[in-house]
């Protein structure tokens, strides 16, 4: 019998000059849109998910990826989303880049009370810039800011001015509110009161170098953390503060990844949780407390999370392979229930259908074991994705179980 590995979906593949950018994305999309609000065009760019075209009725969060101008940053911080997501401790997200010149990343950073526009930046952002991904693209209700310096003070206004849309921002050599403005100190106290009665978590990362380092931003944002520190916060604000030895323009690189690990961590972990309440309950497969998990999961982040085929993966190997011989006689069984779940949900994948029919064969329940064995057959043949030696290979394999 095979052994199947428990992340046996997450192979790394060495790539090749020829191979795509990312693991987990497609290649960017360059475009621009015209913001009324701004009375300016805008210029993006849009990382979609690789799975997006194969998903139905799934909804994606939103990370908008600030100063995309500043490529090595920006590059940088696409990947670490990409490692996250390819290693599924983050959701697969649409990643939105937003580039600022010269002219407007101060105007469009600076609340419009002080002269700027950043306002109306963020009407842009939560009505012409959503309703056009709406209509594009399946997405959830959470959406996450990162930002640098100007755009991570912008960040952080934006989520205190329209905690009804943003969820949390990460925010890279940020300051105390744009160094002691008296009126974004204000907007953030009635943010802190505002998110007590929502359902939901909300998270503020940020992060600074030292001033022996070169980021000039060191004292501001120490006001800022002892600020936070000093008050009793709402419950359902998580938030973080990085000190790094580095200087101001690298502290984007050592913290976005960081950041997104922290706020993912529930999500990340959760195949984990899975297995401890599958040990639990020796007796039969908890459903509904799986169920209960991945609830809980979507409540607290605002969007929706399904058992993907990493849980059906990873739990009928926990069952199947029983290493601390925990389930008994039921192990088979146990298996069985969740890869014939799995199949509700993942109908054409010929990989399960070849396990079940495994396991029916290994129950002496032939008949049974033969429908699966050959239903995995007919996926294969149909499948163009599988190449010629692979196909060969499945087949060889299948029609050896069938003979046992």
């Amino acid at each position: 019998m095979r052994t199947y590995c428990i992340f046996f979906l997450l192979l790394i593949v060495t790539c090749s000059t020829k191979a795509q950018e990312f693991s987990s994305y497609e290649k960017p999309i360059e475009t621009s849109l015209y913001s009324q609000a701004l009375n300016d065009s805008v210029s993006l760019e849009i990382t979609l998910p690789k799975e997006l075209k194969n998903q139905t009725g799934k909804e994606y969060p939103i990370i908008y990826l600030l100063d995309r101008q500043l490529s090595n940053n920006y590059k940088y911080n696409l990947y670490a989303i990409d490692y996250l997501s390819t290693l599924q401790w983050m959701p697969n997200a649409i990643v939105i880049g937003i580039t600022f010149s010269n002219k407007n990343r101060n105007s469009w950073t600076v609340p419009n009370a002080s002269g700027g526009k950043a306002d109306n930046l963020i009407l842009f952002i939560e009505n012409e810039l959503n309703n056009e991904l709406r209509e594009k693209y399946p997405i959830s209700n959470f959406n996450l800011l990162i930002g640098h310096s100007r755009t991570a003070i912008f960040s952080s206004y934006a989520l205190s001015k329209s905690p009804e849309f943003f969820n949390g921002t990460i925010a890279s050599s940020v300051s105390n509110f744009d160094f002691g403005d008296n009126e974004q100190h204000k907007q953030f106290e009635l943010f802190l009161n505002k998110i007590v009665s929502s359902s939901h978590k909300y998270y503020y990362y940020f992060s600074v170098g030292e001033k022996s380092y070169g980021d000039l931003h060191e004292s501001a944002v120490d006001t800022l953390n002892t600020y936070l520190n000093a008050k009793k916060l709402p419950k359902n604000l998580e938030w973080k503060y990085y000190k790094h030895k580095i200087a101001h323009d690298l502290t984007p690189g050592v913290t976005v990844g960081n950041a997104l690990s922290e706020i993912f961590k529930d999500y990340g972990r959760r195949i984990e949780l899975c297995f401890d309440l599958a040990k639990g309950s020796r007796n039969k497969v908890p459903w509904n407390d799986f169920l209960d998990l991945y609830s809980s999961l979507s409540s607290e982040l605002g969007f929706k999370i399904q058992p993907s085929e990493l849980f059906f993966n990873s739990i009928a190997s926990e069952y199947y392979n029983d290493y601390d011989s925990i389930y008994g006689d039921n192990n088979l069984d146990f298996t069985l229930e969740i890869l014939l779940k799995a199949i509700e949900e993942f109908p054409n994948d010929f990989e399960y259908n070849s396990w079940i029919g495994e396991i029916y064969i290994t129950l002496k329940e032939i008949e049974k074991g033969e429908h699966y064995l050959n239903k995995a057959i007919e996926l294969i043949n149909n499948d163009k994705s599988v190449s010629e030696l692979d196909r060969i290979n499945y087949l060889k394999e299948i029609e050896a179980l069938k003979t046992e």
